[in-house]
């Protein structure tokens, strides 16, 4: 019986410019997103039931249940597609949960991309209802850079900005998203949405991250990040992905980017500090 494999690459919010709350509840959103080249391990093969098991540095913090959203991902769109085949997944959990990086979402997008491959869905067309599983799941399914915008449903394919060396760094703290924007529109500052520049760095120095204001304040361990990932030799910029708490950081190169991960790391053991690369390689 043969076992499929999917990456679940974490996503990176380069931007994000976050506008009012609309009639419908719904903040608009504008965000530069970037993939990293590591991320969580999805493996599945064909069961008589959907089933799960996690293993990984980071499993304890997730329920292996029915409320775990790679089989609530799974679930939903064979019941929608009529897809007879089921699948027992095993995740391995290498990234921090509720960490603003779309772990959960990444997961759940992986999920549906090994369903496909075991019903022979070579167009990727199971993945058209994404949306109605989380905001972040269908850009997590293309797993591309692009624009996204609205709620998460208009996603514009931006290839040919190839690559940059980063840092990710979370401080072994998990921060609830509900929470943020509620922070954000208790007193928070929208901004224009940018769309320019001929590299990831440039575009992303453009803009900025309209909820690091207000997550500073709740969590104030982000600035002390913040401050920890700018003061290192080779970088250009320092900034929160999405409602944190993980921040990155954009290096000149990705000897300078493991430089960095290994001096943070000395001092801050407890920290999870990753050196990666963000964004597509060449086609």
């Amino acid at each position: 019986m043969p076992i499929l494999t999917s990456l679940a690459r974490a996503k990176i919010n380069l931007t994000l410019h976050v506008g009012r709350v609309n009639s419908l509840g719904y903040h608009p959103l504008h965000s530069l997103v970037v993939f990293a080249d590591i991320g969580d391990i999805l493996s599945a093969k064909i069961s008589d039931k959907f089933s799960l098991e996690i293993n990984g540095p980071f499993a304890e913090a997730l329920s292996q249940g029915n409320d775990n959203l790679v089989l609530k991902a799974a679930k939903s769109t064979a019941l929608a597609n009529k897809v007879q085949i089921k699948l027992a997944y095993i995740l391995t959990k290498n990234l921090p949960v509720s960490s603003g990086i779309g772990v959960g979402s990444a997961d759940a997008a992986a999920a549906v991309r090994l369903l496909g491959k075991f019903n022979g869905d070579g167009k990727n067309s199971l993945g058209t209802q994404l949306i109605e599983i989380g905001a972040d799941v269908p850009v997590c399914f293309k797993s591309k850079t692009c624009i996204l915008e609205g709620i998460g449903e208009e996603i514009t394919p931006l290839p040919n900005l190839g690559q940059v060396a980063a840092v990710l760094i979370n401080p072994d703290v998990a921060v609830s998203t509900a929470e943020i924007f509620k922070a954000f529109d208790g007193g928070g500052k929208s901004s224009d949405f940018i769309l320019s520049g001929k590299s990831l760095l440039e575009m992303a120095k453009l803009g900025r991250n309209d909820l690091q204001s207000a997550a500073v304040k709740n969590v104030p361990v982000i600035q002390t990040v913040l401050e920890q990932i700018q003061g290192q030799n080779g970088c250009n910029l320092a900034r929160m992905s999405g409602s944190g708490a993980t921040c990155f950081g954009l290096f000149e190169d990705m000897g300078k980017a493991r430089n960095a991960a290994v001096l943070i790391q000395k001092k801050h053991p407890n920290w999870w500090c990753v050196p990666t690369m963000l964004g597509d390689t060449a086609m």
